[in-house]
């Protein structure tokens, strides 16, 4: 069975889902990795760690709308219209 580039059901699909349920963890984890880490090297514990925490959440949710939004084209784009066209 071939997989067709638009096909709702196949992979695809489940590969963008996970991604989306990635993107909010991933960003807080970098956020709060760049804040440990200009901590230890200005000494500036824990101002740092928290303002890159709430940039990291800001991105996080960012991407994760922005991931829906597109999430939420390509599904409407794959369904077929249910209004009757006119002739």
């Amino acid at each position: 069975m071939i997989l067709k580039a638009k096909d709702p059901s196949g992979f695809r699909r489940l590969a963008d889902l996970s991604s989306l349920a990635l993107m909010l963890p991933s960003s807080i984890v970098v956020g709060l990795f760049f804040g440990y880490l200009l901590d230890k090297l200005l000494g500036t514990r824990p101002w740092m760690l928290f303002v890159f925490l709430l940039v990291g959440i800001a991105s996080g949710f960012y991407s994760l709308l922005r991931g829906l939004k597109r999430y939420e084209k390509d599904d409407s784009d794959d369904r077929p219209n249910d209004r009757p066209q006119s002739p």
